[in-house]
């Protein structure tokens, strides 16, 4: 197996939904740092932490596999968030 390098954040929803994504270089090497450009004010970052919001590190390969479904709409977490809203969805 090849260890591609890790060079995305992604952000996820308590749903295990992508909701975001930034490249490492532009932010920095945390998680905390991923956080902070997705939600900037620290109160709302330690609600969010406390829902389940997290910010995982990946490479290209994963990001394809996991964040891009997500982030164009085609996962199962819309699905589901969608029938169990009636049809509103957060992402």
């Amino acid at each position: 197996m090849i260890d591609t390098p890790r060079e995305f954040w992604i952000r996820i929803d308590p749903t295990g939904c992508v909701t975001g994504s930034v490249r490492e270089s532009a932010v920095g090497p945390l998680a905390e740092d991923a956080h902070k450009e997705f939600t900037p004010r620290i109160a709302n970052r330690r609600k969010e932490a406390a829902a389940g919001w997290r910010h995982e590190l990946i490479g290209r390969d994963e990001w394809t596999r996991r964040a891009e479904p997500c982030l164009l709409g085609r996962c199962g977490h819309h699905k589901a968030t969608s029938a169990a809203t009636g049809g509103a969805t957060n992402g």
